[in-house]
């Protein structure tokens, strides 16, 4: 799997692939890390010629690429006339990753496996955004046309994005409508006002991707088809960094490419990196991207992220953070409290989670 991180493969793919095939391939626990790390598509276009792989699984592949295909072309024209929408209310937006990211650097928006459309709006766009997503055919989550006040003020503070699901067919079936580029732990603190320069993009990727633990490697591929087509000046890398307050995101992501794909890191901000520091960080990161499970599929692992993240905040105490994850709109929609109560949330989180656990079934 590792081996199709390139569009075009180099000189490290080929040897590192050739290396795999001397064994047994293991075609059922490979095509089931392809789909936990949504890398499928890349993964055909390099192996679809390739004997050494069965034709059932080939066949699979073929099926769930073209798939993915149809779904890039779907968010390409959302994008397009999310766009105009935008531009008609004179409202500033971008889109983030995605079809966008695909299509500029791997040269095909289809070779990036789609699950949702990321969107940038300034502020004041998201309201009239939000309505006209609904008449489209999506529903929030939660449904903000069903929270008061408070609730409505507590998701502004403490995310940074909603989500729009929809099941209409011809749709991109999620759109992620994001206020902020990142959510409450601090760095990349860049407040935007257009789409974002080559720079700023792949320190974008890399805060988001280190904030994720770099859970999936769809993210983490992203990275070498930019370098391969952007000759980057990696001090002034460094410097835009360290202006951003993201420079522990890029050492953490270079670790992560020189230990999964073998990637260099460039020597102007390897002499100044000490990896002892990101040491815990980095055994977090290695086991997420191992484990063959979901995100976050039980309390421990839950627990272990938080830790995680807590370790990234810039704050000791990160009382955005904390407020986060002492309530949420899973506890609203069960007991439903007027503005004035809001606050009795809090104490009852325990025992609306101990709630949903015994007697809500999904």
């Amino acid at each position: 799997m590792l081996s199709c991180c390139r569009v075009i493969p180099g000189n490290e793919e080929v040897k590192r692939r050739e290396e795999a095939f001397t064994d047994t391939i293991h075609e059922e626990v490979f095509w089931a890390f392809l789909l936990r790390h949504r890398v499928f598509p890349i993964a055909y276009y390099n192996l679809q010629q390739d004997a050494r792989l069965s034709m059932g699984l080939k066949e699979k592949l073929k099926q769930y690429s073209e798939n993915n295909q149809r779904l890039a072309l779907q968010s390409l024209q959302m994008q397009h006339r999310m766009q105009k929408v935008l531009e008609g209310q004179e409202f500033k937006g971008f889109f983030l990753k995605g079809v966008t990211l695909s299509d500029s650097y791997y040269g095909d928006p289809g070779l990036r496996h789609v699950m949702d459309l990321d969107c940038w709006v300034e502020e004041r766009a998201i309201g009239s955004t939000t309505e006209w997503l609904y008449k489209e055919g999506y529903v929030s989550v939660p449904d903000i046309r069903q929270l008061n006040t408070r609730q409505l003020d507590f998701i502004k503070r403490t995310d940074h994005d909603l989500q729009f699901i929809t099941e209409k067919s011809g749709l991109p079936r999620i759109i992620e409508l994001h206020w902020k580029l990142r959510g409450p732990l601090g760095g990349f603190n860049l407040t935007p006002d257009k789409p974002m320069h080559e720079v700023d993009n792949f320190l974008y990727l890399c805060t988001h991707g280190t904030e994720h633990g770099w859970f999936r490697l769809k993210w983490l591929f992203d990275l070498p088809q930019i370098m391969d087509r952007i000759a980057f000046n990696w001090a002034e890398v460094r410097e835009r960094a360290i202006l951003l307050d993201c420079l522990d995101h890029l050492e953490i992501t270079l670790m992560v490419l020189e230990s999964m794909l073998n990637e260099p890191i460039p020597e102007v901000i390897k002499a100044q990196l000490h990896p002892s520091k990101y040491a815990i960080k980095l055994k977090y990161i290695h086991e997420a991207i191992a484990s063959s499970s979901v995100f976050n599929d039980n309390d421990a692992k839950r627990l272990a992220y938080l830790k995680y993240m807590r370790s990234l905040s810039r704050k000791k105490i990160n009382w955005v953070l904390i407020l986060k994850y002492l309530t949420s709109h899973n506890d609203w929609k069960l007991l439903p409290l007027p503005s004035s109560l809001f606050f009795l949330y809090f104490p009852l989180r325990p025992f609306l989670i101990l709630w949903r656990r015994v007697f809500v079934k999904d």
